[in-house]
């Protein structure tokens, strides 16, 4: 069996200049028995020998200068070590072992009580070094040693938490008695000042600095509202023009947006009340309509239709954020509401993909969750406070928010029947309120893959209390998942994978024989039957047109003057223009339509007539072979060297340039980048089905039937997804969807103009268990708008977009999103109102077949065409 693909996969940093240095650490046994050194790499930890033994003393720890400071070997090496054996002298006693733990316990009741959010519990007592185990009935207290707070107008004033001692064979258990707290007014008496770094090209955002606020001593940030939004201008439209409204306690602010595709213009006004403790608006709108475009082009071809007689809109209970609730406190400083920090960025930035990450040294402007390796993560996961155990008021913090993340903003809460996840939390509180940053995040792996459990909702990365290189806890393997996934995966990844491997053979490669080299892109079923595997719905920042464009061009490479880097491409029935840009270099690829494979040479002279010179050497790199062009420029007192690459695709009969502003070292080493047009053409799948549909024309000429095949496809972009559409139908068709925070529910229609459309074609489409997300929402969008027959077996679901979530110790997940896609069924009578149905378990087919049989021609042709 395949391992899983879905994995987060870390990059492994380079190695420094002490890497290789070697330390020698001796252990002093004071005494006691020899315990061997060791040499220890720099940058590695101590490996904790066993105990040595002394006769008429006890072992305590290892110190190195202080009796009274032990050792800690999770303590990277950064030099020699002398380590010290600290011993407690047994001195007789006629004491029996009972008394000997009450000596334990009457040391503790003094010391039990460490702050309003944290408790003293060791696992040995310190008088006589009894073995103590901590149960707890309260829902307020664990068994870790913290405190969550008590909510209003419950009549609990104290906890008990018990301890079990044991001695030798003797055991004695004792109830403590422990204050318990109400969540009080916040006073914010400490400040910092801290830089703010946009890290992501998807908005340009100025860097700056902002106040955050703290209590006494804490490490809770808090921010005033305007002063986030003043923030991020470029994340918020700078047209956007905010009337600010202030009283002592609130805050309202209040703008216009002018919804084009509709022609309406709405007015959004949000309140927030220190008084009420609330976050309210008129119209949740209120949240994204100030967002500024991304960089990146998605939505392409696709038209909102406005005033289709078929839409539909029905409004839910708007929401209003009830930080009471998750004890949490909106103040005012200054005559200015603040809130706590993580309210403010999953409210008004994170429900939109951006998210400014505050990692204790400075804030960094990032886009949904950055990849592991990405310079975005490396940013953000540095801190001063990595290898640091988590605060206790940030780590109850982190937990309150945790519940108002998923009651507000998870949106299969109500489709799984959760009233609040506090119920849920509370039951593994004993593992989430863990100052030790390495164990909350196995417990927040828990709590997402077992508890909570559907493919969409998965933990992200480590937070900046970890070691700056852990990459977090494994995801690989299926006993860290529930039972839902566990049966997707089986249904899904594993029969539909055999039913391949009996279509098309195994993989020679090992791997998913999906990946095998011997299944098509498409195959015909007949002679007039063509099915087509879409195994992704993909997107990529690019524009069209239908002749060469130097302006398009140019908006990705942004070159000071694109005829001197780039000659005219002349000819050609149709130009894709691919923004490959990095957070570095800027880079465009495109590809031309119409052309042949002697406009290389016509290219290749035109490049050396504007200054390239052509680089070519002997070579057994395959990549390699065609060589490249390189040039230096001048842009404004700036030399910028060009490297360009060019190619002919016989598969697709496409012509290819790319171009970047940075040139090889030298040919035989790493180069920026390497030309590969099928993985280009893949990008996109617009542009895959295009290619696709021009070798299947070329073929048969006189198709009449296409079926898509979804039954490898485990989702993708939406923008991707509508465009496909676009091949099936030349009309306006409906999408669905329940908001899953106010519960209304709604119809648009999308119009797809610029993608070739084959609506004279019969279409089917073909899905299994592992249809899931955006492939699920295709089946959705087929069967309620009645574009063909489905068959398959029941497709995996998946209802929900995905939403990034940030909680405030730095660990990042995501999970369904409120954006909850549906099918509408009923003709909007009175008699027959409509009904709107969520996709979340999947889409039953038309007809249903054998999954053994999803890939047999007779079988599919005895049903498509019907």
């Amino acid at each position: 069996m395949a391992l899983l693909s879905f994995a987060l996969v870390g990059c492994d940093r380079p190695a420094t200049t002490t890497a290789a240095l070697r330390y020698v650490v001796v252990f002093d046994s004071d005494g006691g028995n020899t315990v061997p050194s060791q040499t220890i790499l720099h940058g590695q930890t101590v490996v904790r020998p066993l105990n040595p033994t002394k006769d008429g003393f006890t072992f305590e720890y290892w110190y190195i200068s202080d009796p009274l400071v032990e050792y800690v070997f999770s303590t990277p090496v950064t030099g020699s070590l002398f380590l010290n054996a600290r011993w407690t002298e047994i001195i007789p006693s006629e004491l029996t072992d009972a008394e000997l733990i009450e000596a334990d316990i009457a040391n503790l009741v003094d010391t039990i009580i460490v702050s309003e959010y944290e408790l003293y519990l060791p696992s040995k007592g310190k008088i006589n070094r009894s073995t103590i185990r901590w149960t707890t009935d309260s829902e307020y207290i664990s068994t870790t040693g913290f405190l969550l707070p008590v909510p209003d107008g419950e009549p609990v004033t104290t906890g008990v938490i018990v301890g079990e001692f044991t001695l030798n064979a003797t055991k004695v258990s004792h109830s403590f008695t422990v204050p318990l707290y109400s969540e009080a007014d916040v006073e914010l008496t400490d400040t910092r000042v801290v830089p703010f770094t946009n890290v992501t090209t998807e908005y340009e955002v100025p860097d700056g600095d902002v106040t955050l606020y703290f209590e006494d001593g804490g490490y809770v940030p808090y921010i005033k509202l305007l002063d986030f939004f003043d923030l991020l201008e470029g994340f918020i439209d700078p047209g956007v023009e905010f009337t600010i409204t202030k009283t002592d306690t609130t805050l309202e602010m209040m703008y216009q947006y002018y919804d084009a595709d509709f022609d309406e213009t709405y007015d959004l006004i949000l309140t927030v009340d220190a008084t009420e403790n609330t976050i309210s608006t008129n119209d949740p709108g209120f949240y994204w309509a100030y967002v500024y475009s991304t960089e990146t082009n998605y939505g392409r071809h696709i038209d909102y239709v406005a005033d289709h007689p078929e839409d539909y809109y029905e409004e839910g209970e708007y929401v209003v954020y009830d930080l009471d609730a998750y004890f949490m406190d909106i103040t005012t400083v200054d005559g200015d509401v603040v809130l706590p920090y993580y309210i403010v960025n999953q409210i008004f930035a994170g429900s939109s993909y951006y998210n400014v990450y505050y990692n204790y040294d400075g804030l960094f402007g990032i886009y949904a969750l950055p990849e592991a390796g990405s310079s975005e993560y490396r940013a953000i996961k540095v801190s001063s406070m990595n290898n640091e155990d988590i605060p206790a008021d940030l780590l109850v913090h982190t937990f309150n928010m945790l519940a108002f993340d998923l009651d507000y903003f998870y949106g299969l809460k109500d489709i799984m029947g959760i009233d609040s996840y506090y119920d849920i939390l509370l039951a593994q509180k004993n593992k989430l309120l863990n100052d030790d940053p390495e164990d909350f995040d196995y417990a927040l792996r828990d709590l997402l893959l077992k508890t909570i459990d559907e493919p969409h909702t998965s933990y992200g990365y480590p937070s900046y209390f970890n070691k700056s290189a852990w990459e977090g806890p494994e995801l690989n393997q299926l006993t860290y998942y529930g039972s839902r996934f566990q049966t997707w995966y089986y249904d899904g990844y594993v029969d539909v994978d055999t039913a391949i491997e009996t279509k098309w053979g195994a993989n020679p490669d090992g791997g998913w024989n999906a990946y095998g080299p011997d299944r098509p892109h498409f195959w015909f079923l007949d002679d007039v039957t063509v099915s087509i595997l879409l195994d992704d719905f993909n997107t990529t920042d690019m524009e069209e047109s239908a002749v060469y464009d130097a302006l398009l061009a140019n908006q990705q490479l942004k070159a000071a003057d694109i005829a001197a880097v780039l000659p005219e491409i002349a000819g050609g029935t149709k130009f894709f223009y691919y923004n490959s840009s990095s957070e570095t270099n800027d880079q465009l690829e495109v590809l031309v339509k119409g052309l042949d494979g002697s406009y290389l040479g016509t290219y290749h002279d035109a490049l050396v007539a504007i200054g390239y010179q052509y680089v070519l050497e002997a070579t057994e790199d395959e990549t390699k072979g065609a060589g490249y062009f390189v040039k230096t420029v001048d842009e404004g007192g700036t030399s910028v060297t060009y490297m360009v690459q060019i190619a002919f695709d016989v598969d697709f009969n496409l012509f290819y340039v790319g171009i970047i502003d940075k040139a090889p070292i030298s040919f035989a080493g790493t180069w920026p980048f390497v030309t590969d047009v099928f993985a280009s053409v893949q990008a996109d799948s617009a542009v895959y089905l295009e290619m696709l549909f021009d070798q299947i024309l070329a073929i048969q000429p006189d198709l009449e039937n296409v079926l898509l095949d979804l039954s490898w496809n485990t989702g993708g972009n939406i923008g991707a997804l509508y465009r496909i559409v676009g091949f099936i139908t030349d009309q306006p068709f409906a999408v669905s969807g329940i908001d899953g925070d106010t519960g209304g529910v709604s119809t648009y229609h999308v119009q797809i103009d610029g993608v070739p459309c084959y609506s004279t074609l019969n279409w089917g489409l073909l899905i299994t268990p592992l249809t899931f997300s955006a492939a699920n929402q295709m089946a959705t969008i087929f069967m309620e708008n009645d574009l063909g027959p489905i068959i398959g077996v029941r497709s995996g679901g998946g209802a929900c977009s995905i939403t990034p979530i940030l909680l405030p110790n730095g660990t990042a997940f995501t999970m369904s999103s409120n954006n909850i896609n549906a099918y509408r069924t009923g003709t909007g009578t009175v008699e027959d109102p409509y009904v709107y149905n969520h996709n979340e378990f999947g889409i039953v087919p038309d007809v249903e077949i054998d999954i053994a049989d999803i890939y047999d021609a007779d079988t599919i042709l005895q049903i498509f065409p019907a």
